[in-house]
């Protein structure tokens, strides 16, 4: 092997060590964030509303009052 294969194989090793150590990092993160909105200061909150708000900041997207309440989800199919 020649210098550049060892320099090739170092790059290829230190990009997938990066790679590696940032989603390590990144499940750590949201772990804790999980965590901390769950168990952290939620003891005035009903469970399901702390669920919701994770859910918001996670995803983005708010969760209707009526789902959050109900377990019966309605819809309109029209004619079948």
């Amino acid at each position: 092997m020649t210098t550049k294969d060892f320099v090739y194989l170092g790059l290829i090793a230190a990009t997938a060590l990066v790679f590696y150590c940032h989603g390590f990092f990144s499940g750590v993160n949201r772990s804790r964030r999980i965590y901390e909105s769950l168990f952290g200061g939620a003891e005035d909150d009903a469970p399901e509303q702390t669920l919701s708000r994770t859910f918001e900041r996670q995803t983005g997207l708010q969760v209707p009052s009526s789902l959050e309440r109900s377990s019966e989800i309605r819809g309109d199919f029209g004619n079948n």
